[in-house]
């Protein structure tokens, strides 16, 4: 019997932690159809005992597979190759050529219309992309592998615990660099039902414009989720502007507080000349959404050429500009950089940017340069312990380091450090400016009055906010109180102290537990 090979291109170049959606569903029409197949993942697999190859690639820098590159004419002609990574990058008439080939390819693949469509709809034969069910057991094997190879459970997660697929396709937006720039609306696809695996507890949609779709497609959609405590997450990013630029924006940032969304909310800030909607639209999600983490995917490096100085600095200006909006309203940022970032004067300033930013521990509490001294100490604290250097220092007391030599004869500089100093080298007349977006950090950034109770919040949030904060203020306080003994006429400090502890403690604690607490004397 004839077995069909299924190859995730992106899998095998470890481009990807996600599943390929559309290999799913060929997996899934297969089984319907008791069809043979396995998915290709080891790099030395024998292709002649496949009858058909589905080979997939999403992203444009992901290689073929050797396999299939070394393989004989009569093997290649076997695979039948799509996916955006083909044709992403192509523009004009061959990108519009390309993309009505891709999306059409599969549902009038000679192979598959020789199959019954078992999923309903006008199809008697062949996939229907939008009905068919995915088959979430085609990585199975995959996720044995790396397990066995020390993969940690938490890396395979969106193997294993997510349903995924589109309630909704297309975009209204034109972006330049986006696969769906000539797409002119947003229209339903699926139903929750055809791809929801209710054994697995997280659905992942990866719609490409949710909140741009008619009000009467998201809303009804939205609605079903929230009714149905489904745990979502929007993989490809909320388009944020519809909270400002929608007449249904406060009604959209209200019902996403009610969802049940997992994780982070991701939204995307891909253009510096969006600032002032994206600033607008941020007011309305923190007024509905005060405490929620929120992630902004930040697009960046797109159209670099080494000759292009000027553009170079105004990209990585930008970008640094809308990482201080975002860490201004306690937002997270995602750089992604376009594959031109390569060709830019300096493309290692994009990587180091992104390490920073991408990891949210150092983003939260360190700045860039920070970030970059930091893995400079920790390099010395492995490799010269007995010097005892300082774990951080300020761009002033690194660059005495550098004029007494220290990092010529002493110790090698990391590269994130010379990406600074490269950096200040090629625009030696904004050394200043650079200074100041190096040493951007989140904590002195975050206006916290915006979206803290009592700040465009409703009263349904602010009262349970405002509760929560009490319970813990009472409970910090009256365990100190306790635990120190203090008194109300010994300590100096309590005179001062006593109204405001009172005044907050009164609402969630019996005043005759508050003044047991103050007053209990020192043994």
């Amino acid at each position: 019997m004839m077995v069909v090979g299924i190859v995730d291109a992106d899998l095998l170049a470890s481009g990807t932690r996600h599943p390929n959606l559309a290999l799913l569903k060929i997996a899934g029409f297969l089984h319907d159809n008791g069809v043979n197949f396995e998915l290709i993942f080891q790099p030395d697999a024998d292709l002649r005992k496949y009858g058909v190859v589905y080979m997939s690639r999403v992203f444009t820098f992901s290689p073929e597979p050797d396999f299939y590159t070394q393989a004989s004419p009569d093997i290649q002609a076997r695979f039948r190759k799509g996916g955006t990574g083909y044709y992403a990058t192509l523009t004009g008439k061959a990108f519009r050529e390309a993309r009505e080939a891709d999306m059409a390819a599969l549902e009038n693949d000679t192979f598959l219309m020789t199959l019954e469509n078992k999923r309903g709809g006008i199809r008697k034969h062949g996939i229907d992309m939008a009905r068919q069910m995915p088959f979430y057991g085609l990585y199975d094997a995959f996720v044995a592998h790396r397990l066995a190879m020390g993969d940690k459970p938490a890396r395979m997660a969106a193997y294993k615990d997510f349903s995924m697929g589109f309630l909704t396709r297309r975009c209204v937006r034109h972006c330049p660099f986006c696969v769906n720039r000539l797409e002119n609306g947003v229209v339903p696809y699926s139903k929750l039902e055809w791809f929801h695996d209710p054994s697995r507890p997280h659905v992942r949609l990866w719609d490409d414009n949710f909140l741009a779709a008619p009000y009467e497609i998201w809303k009804p959609a939205l609605q079903m989720l929230i009714d149905r405590r489904i745990s979502v997450s929007f993989q490809q990013g909320l388009d944020e502007r519809m909270l400002a630029e929608s007449p249904h924006g406060e009604e959209m940032a209200e019902m996403l507080s009610r969802a049940r969304l997992h994780g982070d909310v991701i939204f995307a800030f891909d253009n510096w000349k969006d600032r002032d909607t994206i600033e607008r639209a941020l007011l309305v999600w923190r007024k509905y959404n005060p405490t929620r983490s929120t992630k902004f995917y930040l697009f960046t490096g797109f159209r670099q050429q080494p000759e292009k100085r000027d553009a170079f600095w105004r990209d990585v200006w930008e970008l640094f500009a809308r990482i201080k909006v975002l860490m201004k309203y306690g937002c997270l940022g995602y750089v992604m950089r376009h594959e031109d970032y390569h060709s830019a004067p300096l493309p290692n300033i994009y990587t180091q940017v992104a390490r920073w930013v991408n990891q949210p521990a150092f983003y939260k509490k360190q700045s860039f340069f920070q970030y970059c001294y930091r893995n400079q100490s920790l390099w010395e604290e492995r490799n010269l312990p007995h010097l005892h250097r300082p774990t951080l220092k300020t761009f002033d007391e690194f660059m005495a380091d550098v004029d007494a030599g220290f990092y010529k004869t002493t110790a090698r500089m990391t590269q994130p450090l010379r990406t600074v100093l490269d950096m200040l080298a090629m625009f030696p007349e904004r050394r200043d400016e650079l200074l100041d977006m190096f040493n951007t950090r989140m904590p002195p950034a975050i206006k916290t009055a915006r979206w803290m109770p009592g700040f465009f919040v409703p009263a349904r949030n602010a009262r349970a906010m405002a509760a929560r904060y009490r319970r813990r203020v009472f409970l910090t306080s009256a365990a100190t109180l306790y635990r120190r003994r203090l008194s109300f006429a010994k300590h100096r400090a309590m005179p001062r102290l006593f109204p405001h502890l009172v005044a907050i403690l009164h609402i969630c604690a019996p005043a005759s537990l508050v003044c047991q607490l103050i007053r209990r004397p020192r043994r």
